[in-house]
């Protein structure tokens, strides 16, 4: 409740002129509006059906009144599918960003029938920021809890970052997990990163069945621009879940600016 009386007093507040805040508040802002479409695939070691999906978004920067995006997506998992759709509100004040993101699943067999979370992201001298964030996700069979933590540096066009991450399922036990990013974003807004994480998280490991497992996952990704404005986004990815399986996976994605 005091989430939605914060998020409705920021949205209802006047905000300041764009041009007066633009050097205060993230690029993304004040960036064109765009269209994206992709595919994602993993490949299970365990012989077991791979994963897919289909996705789509669309982003709009509001300037001073915020930065939405919205996210479709039609999920292939072990041997079954669901649609789910997303949004994800970001408003910038002066000392941060405040975000706000909800999700929905049409057939929830694997995935969260729904999801709400709130995250702040300010600002420290130096180039240094933190990250607070909370979630909650309500499956068929489960509920979970996540609560993050973070610091970051920004150096020039590199932004380095360290999140930790607690967890529970159904309120029970307290599991802990570590993410170590590291990201070069060009002037030209082309990026590369890696992400890495390990630790205890939750997760679902068959239909309608979900443990607190031990997880370690890589990630390289990057968005490059070979038409001014056509972008390419693609990913690599490796992922341990457990003594279940491991998982290599990729993106694929192209991305229109409007």
């Amino acid at each position: 409740m005091e989430a939605a009386i914060a998020i409705s007093a920021l949205l209802q507040a006047t905000p300041v002129v764009a041009g007066e805040s633009a050097a205060t508040r993230p690029s993304a802002f004040d960036a064109a509006p765009y269209l994206e479409a992709g595919y994602t695939a993993d490949y299970l070691t365990t012989h077991a059906p791979d994963w897919n999906s289909k996705y789509a978004r669309a982003s709009l920067p509001l300037k001073a009144f915020g930065l939405l995006t919205v996210q479709g997506e039609d999920v292939s998992r072990f041997a079954l599918s669901d649609q789910t759709i997303g949004a994800t509100y970001a408003y910038p004040v002066p000392i941060g960003v405040i975000t706000l993101c909800g999700s929905y699943a049409n057939n929830p067999d694997f995935l969260a029938k729904n999801a709400v979370g709130l995250m702040w992201n300010g600002t420290l001298p130096d180039g240094f920021g933190y990250t607070l964030g909370a979630e909650q996700r309500q499956y068929n069979h489960a509920k979970t809890t996540i609560e993050s933590l973070g610091v970051e540096k920004n150096a020039g066009e590199f932004r380095f970052a360290y999140t930790a991450i607690v967890s529970s399922i159904d309120h029970h036990r307290n599991e802990l997990a570590h993410r170590i990013q590291a990201q070069w974003i060009s002037a030209g807004n082309s990026r590369l990163g890696v992400t890495y994480s390990f630790g205890i998280e939750p997760e679902v490991v068959y239909q309608n069945s979900m443990s607190a497992i031990k997880t370690n996952f890589l990630q390289l990704d990057g968005l490059f621009w070979p038409l001014k404005r056509v972008g390419v986004v693609a990913a690599y990815w490796h992922g341990m879940e457990g003594a279940y399986y491991q998982r290599n996976g990729g993106q694929m994605g192209i991305r229109i600016i409007l």
